[in-house]
């Protein structure tokens, strides 16, 4: 009676894969996320009619670089798209793909997105950062920085650099992530963040690199601006190293 209600089933193991990214729509290359890989996702739909009536979906994590992989999927038909609002980025394309992957198979399908903001790799010299932002072609211009506390800079002493790492605020021991205010008027031209002046010297700083508790040395940084319509989410530079003297 125990083995009553007990039979092997005869489903398939996932055997099949899928690969790809979200590729800059302007530049053709890469995108820059966040690196914690939560800040986009894109959806797989089971693509069978006469089998799946009513499919199932399930989304794939969007990396930091914008690649995304799954290496258990079960072979079926499916469509794939880039989940609108996911991430910091337009997808003007409205379709999706379909692919078929059978067992054994990987295929890549890439999609071209938009990125609302460009941020240019920063160049560091101490506690001035400089850098340029500018809109993508496919920015709706109605997505303006002109939120509260709309740019970041982050600091972290090894290579991953995001809010995870950097978070803490103003009050909390280690203040490595400073945050500025600034609308479009810094657009398409090189900025330099400006928070105040110091007592000792008179002369503006751009961050009080003290505030981090962090020796002198050599350290990694970043940039991340919020647009008013960035779906919460935001856009990047390129990671840099330098030096602190």
């Amino acid at each position: 009676m125990l083995f009553a209600g007990c039979k092997k089933d005869n489903y398939d193991s996932p055997n099949g894969a899928i690969h790809g990214a979200l590729i800059d729509g302007d530049t053709g290359g890469k995108l820059e996320l966040s690196m914690t890989g939560s800040n986009s996702n894109v959806r797989m739909i089971v693509d069978d009619k006469a089998k799946y009536p009513s499919p199932g979906n399930f989304d794939l994590a969007v990396r930091g670089d914008g690649t995304f992989a799954n290496h258990l999927v079960f072979a079926e038909h499916y469509k794939v798209v880039p989940l609108l609002q996911s991430g910091p980025w337009q997808y003007l394309a409205g379709d999706s793909a379909r692919v078929t992957i059978a067992a054994g198979q990987d295929p890549e399908v890439n999609f071209k997105v938009y990125p609302f903001f460009r941020i240019t790799a920063p160049t560091v010299t101490d506690s001035t950062l400089t850098f340029t932002v500018t809109k993508a072609t496919a920015t709706p211009s109605t997505n303006n920085l002109s939120t509260s506390n709309n740019l970041i800079v982050l600091i972290n002493n090894y290579n991953i650099v995001n809010e995870s790492v950097s978070s803490n605020k103003t009050g909390s021991y280690y203040q490595n992530q400073f945050q500025f205010t600034v609308t479009n008027a810094i657009l398409g031209t090189p900025y330099t963040p400006t928070a105040g002046t110091d007592a000792t010297t008179g002369k503006p700083y751009s961050f009080k690199f003290g505030l981090t508790h962090l020796p002198k040395g050599t350290y990694y940084f970043r940039i991340g601006v919020l647009g008013s319509g960035s779906n919460g989410k935001y856009n990047y530079s390129p990671v840099v190293q330098a030096t602190i003297h």
